[in-house]
């Protein structure tokens, strides 16, 4: 899932099951435009004759099995034959896929297996199955049988993946509102205390560079908080939901969406962590730790010291070298791709090309002496630049969720400015001796 922004900073928080085979789920169907157009199903001939159920795969290892992955399991109770479908497959050899990955312009499509062979494989990748039957009149059987035919159409079956708006989770879950005439948007529209940043830091907490480099390279419309409708884009809680919910049978009363459950594999796993990690004590240590590594070689590195000048400059220049790079990483996914919730993102006060500036002039200064002025001027820029996003907090003018972020950053800068602040670090000339008098 998610995909995409995890490689960059972001991981992939895609949520998406392995390729699947697309020939099974490819209805050879001309345009349609109500169900009734549509030709008879090859593996099911009419909703009356099968059993749908909402399949929920749990995580996984790689980074898009994180969020976990789902699909629509048809039964046909006439052939028993199993299929089971879903809008997650991509492939590493699609055309374009490199520059479509960096845009955020990826293309995911719907595909469809036998049952027996998805069991087979998530047993072998230990990711739990859980089967909820749904109790569905003929005519919402129908509807969804419609859609997944829609769907494998030539010029429907690939759509532009999002892995907040867009996925393998939200594609099943709109199939199912619309079969049952709308009731789960409604009965899912009051607010959570979640957001998306809240979510993807909670499922990617395993793997420390990428949770921070994906906190890193969210911005602000990532910490909107969601309705359960938005939060349903983790397959996890769209079978949540869907366990609860009650809509309205032949007779206008109110009956349980879900006729049954059961676990078709317990995988060997730990639960899914339930809360985000902490990172902002750990964050600010390592400021402070980067930020006192600085501040004593600074102090210790006088004009004839030259293995502290050295050591100096070496953190210095490193810091500021991954700053910048990460810093234009931040920068053109705001500014020239579709990854909207890296948009508007404050952390550019605190990753920013300017900073490359400040790695290519450190090292003269720190070494020679050349350069005072620019160094330093660059280097208050930059802590004016961080100490303005921990002003937007302090005034409550910020709407992002980065001050673990700004723990980071501002440490180090104020030891890179107290460095800069010296009055002289160029080397004490060498003294040459007066020439004998003849």
């Amino acid at each position: 899932m998610l995909r995409p922004l995890s490689l960059l900073l972001f991981a992939s928080t895609a949520i998406v099951a392995p390729p699947a085979s697309r020939g099974q789920s490819a209805a050879q169907a001309p345009a349609l435009s109500s169900p009734a157009a549509i030709q008879p199903d090859p593996l099911h001939q009419s909703g009356s004759n099968v059993t749908i159920s909402l399949l929920t795969m749990g995580n996984g290892e790689q980074v898009w099995e994180l969020f976990g992955h789902n699909g629509l399991w048809i039964h046909d109770n006439v052939t028993n034959r199993d299929t089971v479908f879903n809008w997650g497959v991509f492939s590493f050899h699609q055309a374009h896929f490199i520059p479509h990955f960096l845009q955020g312009r990826m293309l995911y499509s719907m595909g469809g297996d036998s049952m027996e062979n998805v069991l087979l494989a998530y047993r072998y990748w230990n990711r739990s199955v859980v089967s909820q039957e749904l109790d569905l009149t003929a005519a919402q059987k129908d509807s969804i049988l419609f859609a997944i035919q829609r769907n494998s159409l030539p010029d429907n079956i690939n759509y532009r993946y999002d892995y907040f708006r867009d996925n393998c989770s939200t594609r099943v879950r709109d199939i199912l509102d619309r079969a049952l005439g709308g009731p789960l948007s409604v009965q899912a529209a009051g607010l959570t205390e979640t957001s998306y940043r809240w979510h993807a830091l909670r499922l990617m907490q395993g793997n420390a560079p990428i949770v921070v480099g994906v906190d890193i390279g969210l911005g602000r419309p990532s910490d909107e908080k969601l309705t359960k409708w938005q939060e349903m884009f983790l397959p996890r809680k769209l079978h949540d939901f869907v366990a609860k919910a009650r809509v309205l049978d032949t007779s206008g009363a109110m009956k349980p969406l879900v006729r049954g459950e059961r676990v078709l594999f317990q995988s060997t796993r730990e639960a899914e962590p339930t809360v985000p990690p902490g990172l902002g004590l750990w964050l600010l240590f390592g400021g402070v730790v980067v930020a006192a590594i600085m501040t004593t070689l600074g102090f210790m590195a006088t004009p004839t010291h030259r293995v502290f000048r050295g050591a100096a400059v070496a953190v210095s220049v490193i810091w500021s070298l991954v700053a910048g790079l990460l810093g234009t990483v931040v920068v053109l996914l705001w500014m020239v791709t579709d990854h909207v919730f890296a948009h508007a993102n404050e952390n550019v006060l605190l990753f920013n090309p300017l900073w490359l500036g400040l790695a290519v002039l450190l090292p003269i200064y720190l070494w020679s002496g050349r350069g005072e002025m620019a160094t330093r001027r660059l280097t208050i820029v930059i802590a004016v630049l961080v100490l303005a996003a921990l002003g937007m907090h302090l005034l409550g003018l910020s709407r992002q969720d980065n001050l673990p972020v700004i723990g980071l950053v501002l440490p180090p800068t104020l030891g890179i400015l107290a460095m800069t602040v010296r009055s002289r670090w160029a080397p004490v000339p060498r003294r040459v001796p007066p020439s004998p008098r003849r």
